[in-house]
């Protein structure tokens, strides 16, 4: 059974174990390009406080495994230490929904778990366009893909602080 739920505490080291598992510093260029990465690598305090502060962080969990995450946060909450974030706001002066991390378990069985969390989201938050930030070098072509096919188009490009160009795509609100 599946079911999809918000994220708690007490789903911080599975949610982290996951997320480990995606990490850019730990993929060949060949995996980064072919598997998709995530470059943010939260610590277990910052989910821990993602489980208080994001209005979006929800697990799609199955057979009481935790497969799958979203981390989103509505654009007032948005920290202030995150200037590729906060530059969306030149885009769009908001409000919007920013997509900070999806991920699926490497190797899962269940299939859908993303494009689940995603359909799930959009309908708690059916009112704001998303916003998701896909680092451009290397290109994250998985993520790029995965989002384009979820309905994403890619609307400006903005520098990091951390000299990897991001790509900014949005989805309008539905």
């Amino acid at each position: 059974m599946s079911e999809i739920r918000p994220a708690t505490g007490q789903d911080v080291p599975a949610i982290h174990s996951l997320a480990e598992q995606w990490v850019l510093q730990g993929l060949s260029s060949a995996e980064a390009r072919d598997y998709g990465f995530l470059v943010s690598n939260f610590t277990p305090a910052e989910y821990r406080r993602f489980t208080q502060v994001a209005n979006a962080f929800y697990v799609f969990e199955h057979e009481g495994q935790v497969e799958a995450f979203i981390l989103a946060l509505t654009d007032d909450r948005i920290s202030p230490d995150d200037p590729v974030s906060l530059s969306i706001h030149d885009y769009d002066p908001g409000p919007f929904l920013l997509i900070k991390q999806i991920c699926s378990r490497r190797g899962s069985s269940v299939r859908g778990a993303a494009t689940a969390l995603y359909r799930f989201v959009s309908e708690e938050f059916s009112g704001l366009p998303q916003y998701a930030a896909i680092v451009l070098e290397p290109e994250n072509t998985r993520s790029i893909g995965f989002h384009e096919k979820s309905g994403f188009t890619r609307c400006c490009e903005r520098d990091a602080p951390d000299g990897r160009q991001r790509g900014i795509w949005c989805r309008s609100a539905s």
